[in-house]
């Protein structure tokens, strides 16, 4: 019943948390929506499910600092210079729109589009809100930037080194416990060989999953999360980071030794049934576990704790009148009270009118969506009719690459060719991969560049050309990457790929899946492979429109420059309402001096040079460090009350002004001074 009567009490609280939910959703929906799905589907990804638990909890325990710094923008004296931390909000949302609108037309959205979620809510919360309240949010905040997706690129380069130190380490630590093992690079990733007890041969490939990068990215957002929560000094915890490194490396490790040695004793597939599949995530938990144990042993870094904040004799007199903040000490004394105020609800009933229309208005989708479905007849072996036909041309279906299908988890894997009738125009190859995930969908400086170079050897092939290309921007953006390259065997090949996601109907079964179509001419005659651009992106062209994607016209249509220019527009609307703001609270403060030291008590200036003297000592102080400090310079004390009212009135002044300080998470009432005397 207590619990039913306090949702009672916050209801208006919890709407307006909900709401303000829902503002991001309807901005990012689709977004979210691919992020999710990528986390439940494919290892690159699957950190992300922890951050919803992380952010909670540090939210949770940021709460009281979030209700003190509502009551504190109440107690602070304004600026005549009105609607700043709204105007700087207002311009941080449009950096935000504007970084989603470009990235829509670049070859990785997701990641721009991820990249603006946390600017986007630094933005809400300007509006709504005021900066200290965004400074203690902050960062929680800032653990949305480990949903961005690293690229493959990236991602293959720092695997593949990982890749080579632990095997190279594991079979370094198998030959010393007399495990028949070999090393080998030989199939490209670095290759154990495995004599098992049986006396069969068994080959285990250290690729991308196994090389422990996936759990690396864990650790490095588990450790940021131990950062936050952890009052210890930075030196404690880069300490802390570099332990959780060295041992989540050392499990990586044992990991791989621990997968042969179980091959060797009980067979490969016992091995890779049971201690593959479970490893990864025993790993992650066992690597998190032995941290925090030895950063609280070895470095006494308590986790969880919170501080003990001490009370003095005036708390419960401030509490029993009914004072926010004690007056001696400055602790909170109160939770989340009051209701939102109307300007706060009018704001956000604003924002939530204005920016899901902004965002559908511009729009500027992730992935380009087939509109109707492309129906599968029989088999994908003769189904030339996903793709259109072209005038002198023969589409043929040549050959589905199964085995490739089950290293990279595709569903399929497709080549196609379209045969000119004229045979001196090159022949066009089609290829189509389908996921479930973006991320099985390799892009092809991948293979051939960045895997390489992972591994230690020289590119496949030599890159010619490569950059983006608009293929269509009439109805969306799509955009495809141009990419030209020589092999070892002198040929030409000169490529145009995109991605697109599209619903495929097969008998009964109807699926979305996320398609990677890639168009390929090859040729001998690399020193004029430019005259293959336009058929390419004719033929680019032609199969994306045959897709038939959702047309949904922008309400706005803004080039690349005109976005530029917005961004300039948006950071100079930020630098200058904050110089503004800064230049009346200066001059104001100017004024108010030559008549503070005309004018003021002898009793006013003292009490103002003793905080003068106590900021040389100290950033903020609470009101009994000034009350000590004054009876330090004249042998007396005031007040609770009376010091309150004379610090109110030097606020007024602009002399100084109240801050929020965090112990252990429990906020208090501190002063800052903005003057030396």
């Amino acid at each position: 019943m207590c619990s039913f009567n306090k949702t009672k009490d916050y209801y208006q609280h919890i709407l307006a948390a909900s709401l303000i939910v829902l503002l991001i959703i309807l901005v990012y929906w689709h977004d979210l929506g691919i992020v999710t799905n990528e986390a439940l589907n494919s290892e690159a990804l699957s950190h992300v499910v922890l951050v919803p638990f992380f952010m909670g909890f540090l939210l949770y325990q940021k709460k009281d600092l979030f209700s003190a710094s509502l009551i504190l923008d109440k107690l602070q004296k304004k600026s005549k210079i009105k609607f700043v931390d709204e105007l700087v909000g207002l311009s941080l949302c449009l950096i935000a729109l504007l970084i989603y609108w470009y990235g829509s037309y670049t070859f990785h959205p997701l990641a721009y589009h991820m990249l603006s979620l946390p600017i986007f809510i630094s933005g809400v919360i300007l509006i709504l809100f005021n900066l200290k309240t965004l400074q203690i949010l902050l960062p929680s905040i800032l653990l949305l930037l480990f949903l961005v997706p690293i690229p493959n690129e990236i991602m293959q380069t720092i695997g593949g080194n990982l890749a080579n130190i632990n095997t190279q380490a594991s079979y370094t630590l198998l030959k010393a416990l007399g495990v028949p093992v070999t090393l080998t690079t030989a199939y490209g990733a670095p290759t154990l060989i495995l004599t098992t007890s049986a006396g069969q041969p068994a080959t285990f490939t250290v690729d991308l999953p196994c090389s422990g990068i996936y759990t690396l990215i864990a650790f490095i957002m588990f450790a940021f999360f131990l950062a936050l929560i952890v009052s210890a000094s930075v030196i404690k915890k880069l300490l802390v980071f570099g332990i959780g490194f060295a041992i989540f490396e050392t499990l990586s490790i044992i990991r791989i030794s621990a997968i042969l040695s179980a091959a060797y004793l009980f067979g490969e597939e016992i091995a890779m049934l049971i201690f593959h599949t479970i490893a990864g995530l025993l790993l992650t938990f066992i690597g998190m576990l032995i941290t925090l144990f030895i950063a609280e042993k070895l470095l006494k870094v308590s986790f969880l704790q919170k501080s003990a904040v001490a009370s003095c004799p005036e708390c419960e007199h401030s509490q029993k009148s009914l004072n926010v903040f004690c007056l001696n000490c400055g602790n909170f004394l109160a939770s989340l009270t009051g209701k939102p105020s109307q300007k706060f609800w009018a704001k956000l009933l604003i924002l939530l009118l204005a920016f899901p229309a902004i965002a559908l208005s511009i729009n500027a989708p992730t992935f380009a969506i087939a509109q109707n479905q492309i129906e599968v007849t029989s088999t994908w072996e003769n189904s030339t009719n996903i793709f259109p036909q072209i005038p002198e041309y023969t589409l043929k279906f040549l050959y589905r690459d199964v085995e490739y299908e089950r290293i990279a988890k595709q569903d399929a894997s497709l080549v196609y060719a379209y045969l000119p009738a004229n045979y001196t125009k090159p022949a066009v190859f089609v290829m189509i991969g389908s996921a479930n995930s973006i991320s099985n969908l390799h892009n092809w400086e991948v293979c051939l560049i960045s895997y390489q170079t992972a591994q230690g050897k020289y590119p496949i092939v030599s890159v010619i050309d490569s950059r983006d290309i608009t293929l269509i921007e009439e109805s969306f953006p799509l955009t495809a990457r141009y990419l030209v390259f020589t092999t070892p065997e002198n040929y030409t090949q000169v490529t145009l790929y995109w991605y697109e996601k599209a619903t495929f109907k097969t008998g009964l079964t109807i699926q979305q899946k996320y398609v990677r179509i890639s168009l390929v001419i090859l040729t001998y005659d690399a020193a004029n492979y430019q005259r293959h651009e336009d058929t390419l992106l004719a033929f680019g062209k032609a199969i994306a429109l045959h897709w038939q994607p959702i047309k949904t016209q922008s309400l706005i249509s803004l080039g690349i420059p005109a976005q530029q220019a917005l961004l300039t527009f948006s950071i100079a609307i930020i630098i200058v309402a904050k110089t503004s703001q800064y230049a009346d609270e200066w001059r104001k403060r100017t004024n108010n001096l030559k008549i503070f030291n005309n004018f003021a008590s002898p009793e006013d200036k003292t009490l103002l040079q003793a905080i003068s003297e106590l900021s040389k000592e100290k950033a903020a102080f609470t009101a009994e460090e000034i009350n000590n400090a004054l009876k330090n310079k004249t042998g007396n004390t005031l007040q609770p009350e009376v010091l309150m009212q004379r610090l109110n009135r030097l606020q007024e002044y602009g002399f100084i002004k109240p801050d929020i300080a965090s112990t252990g998470n429990k906020p208090a009432l501190v002063w800052k001074n903005l003057l030396n005397v």
